[in-house]
């Protein structure tokens, strides 16, 4: 009889070498005075879009996680950070790290459940609460991405591609039109095919604004737009209806983001794509909007939307539907990744939103910085996430 031991299985292994042991929360904050430090931060920048009338934007938020095993294996993530982000990380440190320490981390969808499902019976499952999975997801595909030594869009089944289409965002909204095409063909020149426009001013100056800035680019350029929600459905058709005609074919958010009514009136009376999804969390909140063929884009903020673990399976519902998506770009470094991946791993992507706001959290933080070429970015294909932080920067934005 042979005296040579049986290994392990891998499960075993696994087991053994990927218990979770800590949920690090770190809310970060880089403020418009570091980047302005005389005071005189612009009207534009503290109202970047018609949804800032209320609570205008004072710097750039995010809440890193850093996710850690047994073993001293480490994945970070992203949680939203507007706008507030020690709520976020409040969440993760009272709710999430206690159901998750000494959990298998390779467990990825099974955890989502379990957190999820601890909030469900009170109703809590949106909002701040999701944000705060939605980092710990990102991370957690992370950990496990360096563990196997492959990048997240290998893990997700990928690539169908290894550079990403990305528009410019945003032209934000400046006094007047002339200003916002010469913002406008800043991007054109720096190499971007499509750009967006922030809109929702009254029907008078969207017009302006968009025709200005359409006559700069030219008519090769793909000229998208926001509205922000600034309008009901019935305001929204008229306004809608002008822009067609400057030849704009995306419209985003031009009523309440869950006017599903709206937005199949608005859809029915225009030739246009219409775009809606990165104020909405789940598969759940889009469903509606699917089922009513209310919607031609879905935009899944991946930091807010769940993770990468849900926003793959909202992926595969919209492509039920014959729905592209399109990431939304708001965040740091870490969230760009993490859209990137995914964007990487599904047939039914279209483009994603380069958010280009002065933001060092998204342009700083990274050891090696992220390759735009030709109106694309490259997908990292280092293990995990495929980028590596420059922790003592991190320290310089700790907001605690």
């Amino acid at each position: 009889m042979s005296t040579v031991d049986t290994p392990p299985s891998l499960s075993m292994r696994r087991d053994a070498e990927r218990r979770i042991a800590s949920v690090e929360a770190i809310p970060i904050i880089a403020p418009f005075t570091r980047l302005y430090p005389g005071g005189d931060v612009p009207s534009w920048l503290l109202q970047p879009a018609a949804s800032h009338r209320t609570l205008q934007r004072k710097g750039q938020y995010s809440t890193l996680i850093r996710l850690r095993t047994e073993d001293g294996l480490e994945g970070i993530g992203e949680c939203y950070g507007l706008p507030a982000p020690r709520v976020t990380a409040q969440i993760v440190r009272d709710i999430i790290e206690p159901l998750l320490i000494g959990e298998d981390a390779d467990a990825i969808d099974r955890l989502w459940s379990k957190v999820f499902s601890s909030m469900s019976g009170g109703g809590q499952t949106r909002g701040y609460f999701l944000e705060a999975m939605s980092g710990v997801d990102i991370a957690l595909w992370d950990l496990k991405g360096k563990a196997y030594g492959v990048p997240v869009h290998s893990l997700l089944g990928g690539p169908h591609r290894d550079r990403v289409s990305v528009y410019a965002s945003p032209v934000p909204m400046l006094d007047q039109p002339a200003a916002s095409a010469d913002y406008a063909l800043g991007f054109a020149n720096q190499g971007f095919d499509a750009i967006k426009l922030k809109l929702g001013r009254g029907a008078r100056t969207d017009v302006a604004h968009a025709a200005a800035v359409r006559e700069a680019i030219g008519e090769d350029r793909e000229l998208l737009v926001d509205l922000n929600c600034a309008y009901t459905a019935d305001r929204a058709v008229d306004v809608v209806r002008r822009l067609v005609d400057l030849g704009i074919t995306w419209i985003e958010e031009p009523c309440a983001v869950d006017d599903v009514a709206g937005y199949r009136r608005i859809r029915d009376s225009l030739p246009v794509s219409l775009v809606n999804g990165e104020t909405l969390f789940t598969r759940w909140d889009q469903r509606e909007f699917l089922v009513n063929g209310a919607v031609d884009v879905v935009m899944p903020n991946l930091a807010r939307a769940g993770g990468i673990t849900e926003s793959r399976k909202l992926a595969a519902l919209c492509e039920t539907f014959h729905v592209d998506i399109a990431p939304h770009g708001v965040g740091s470094a870490v969230g760009l990744a993490a859209a990137l991946q995914l964007s990487a791993s599904v047939p039914n992507f279209r483009i994603y939103e380069y958010n280009r706001l002065p933001n060092p959290l998204r342009d700083e933080l990274t050891v090696d910085r992220f390759d735009f070429s030709d109106g694309t970015l490259a997908v990292p294909t280092g293990p995990g996430l495929g980028i590596e932080l420059d922790w003592d920067l991190v320290d310089e934005f700790r907001a605690e």
